[in-house]
């Protein structure tokens, strides 16, 4: 089994005991950022079980995920180390795949920026005689299906990984194409359910033996429950409903930000968007909309009619911002910062744009 370096040792050369953990930081995306540990052993058990409950048998890897964090270390890392294949890690210019890819069957390694790269070399992975696309980290996105569709007819599939650096690999479904619902979310196999419970909506509550432990904790929990509303659709499944930073309500109307996002970059082929929530003086919780375009500019008037006629009980934003990009971290979650930032021109005048009533 290969070893591992702690990340903090790497540069001294000793010895690793067996027990060593390796840290992993959360973002501080959807909470208080925070260092969580993980045994050498936990790390090898879970790229052993994805490899043989979801992704088979593979020649190389090809990864786009970075390897200081979990999903890149477990899967452009310890897989590739521990199968005896080659790793070829690549970034998101869409510049197409190198020579030596070619013929072998493949593990893409994906974030969600790396389909809009996929889309761009769609006849090189369709030549690759077998390809398993693994996503983590967050949501996937319109160019998914994309790529899905047109690579139908090959020997393409792609993967859905559900899960946190708290607790690993929790669930996995199959990722289809447009018109297509998917799957509910199936546990992996080293995963349980610790709530018997029949209720419509719950937090994801999940015992297993890759849980990691936050580095103030003095042992590792027995369980832990996410901030992720779910719905239990048998003994082994769930329908993912949201996470509890993206759930909010405006004046007793439930929003979810994360639907209201994906629903409008399928509606807005090359829009890209965030919904963020803020505090508001008179509604106590309300959200924000920023959104960059690739390509043709709606402006945000359009922008909240298209949104009003697609989803139910529209709630509008407080306010629409209208930015450059949406700038995101090197594992594709928004980088909230430096989006706040770019809604003030140089000259210190909002990008915000007025909201019509409604």
């Amino acid at each position: 089994m290969t070893r591992l370096v702690p990340v903090d040792d790497r540069s001294s050369g000793a010895a690793v005991p067996h027990h060593a953990e390796f840290p992993f930081s959360t973002s501080g995306h959807t909470g208080t950022p925070a260092v969580w540990l993980r045994t050498e052993e936990q790390l090898h058990a879970e790229t052993a079980l994805i490899a043989d409950a979801v992704i088979g048998d593979v020649d190389q890897v090809v990864s786009f995920a970075p390897r200081e964090h979990l999903f890149g270390r477990l899967f452009a890392e310890i897989l590739p180390a521990r199968l005896d294949i080659p790793v070829v890690h690549v970034g998101h210019d869409p510049v197409g795949l190198p020579p030596e890819v070619a013929g072998r069957r493949t593990l893409f390694v994906c974030l969600p920026s790396s389909w809009l790269v996929l889309r761009h070399m769609l006849r090189q992975v369709a030549e690759l005689p077998a390809v398993v696309a693994l996503h983590g980290t967050g949501p996937t996105v319109p160019a998914t299906a994309q790529v899905v569709d047109a690579l139908a007819d090959t020997g393409f599939r792609a993967v859905e990984l559900f899960g946190s650096t708290e607790t690993g690999g929790i669930a996995q479904r199959r990722i289809v194409g447009r018109g297509t619902r998917p799957a509910p979310w199936t546990l992996l196999p080293d995963v349980e359910f610790v709530d018997a419970t029949d209720e419509a909506d719950q937090w994801l509550h999940i015992r297993g033996p890759r849980l990691a432990r936050r580095a103030d904790m003095a042992a590792r929990p027995t369980s832990w429950r996410l901030p992720d509303l779910v719905r239990r659709v048998g003994p082994r499944s769930f329908e993912f409903d949201g996470r509890a930073s993206a759930l909010i309500k405006v004046n007793g109307r439930r929003c979810n930000l994360e639907e209201l996002s994906t629903t409008l970059r399928t509606l807005v082929p090359g829009l890209d968007v965030a919904c963020l929530p803020v505090r508001d003086p008179v509604r106590a919780e309300h959200y924000e909309l920023f959104y960059s375009a690739t390509g043709p500019d709606p402006d945000p008037r359009q922008v909240l009619d298209r949104l009003g006629a697609a989803v139910a009980d529209f709630t509008p934003p407080r306010a629409v911002h209208r930015v450059p990009l949406i700038p995101r971290t090197a594992t594709g979650k928004i980088a909230v910062a430096a989006l706040y930032a770019q809604a003030v021109t140089p000259t210190g005048h909002d990008r915000r744009a007025e909201v019509p009533a409604r």
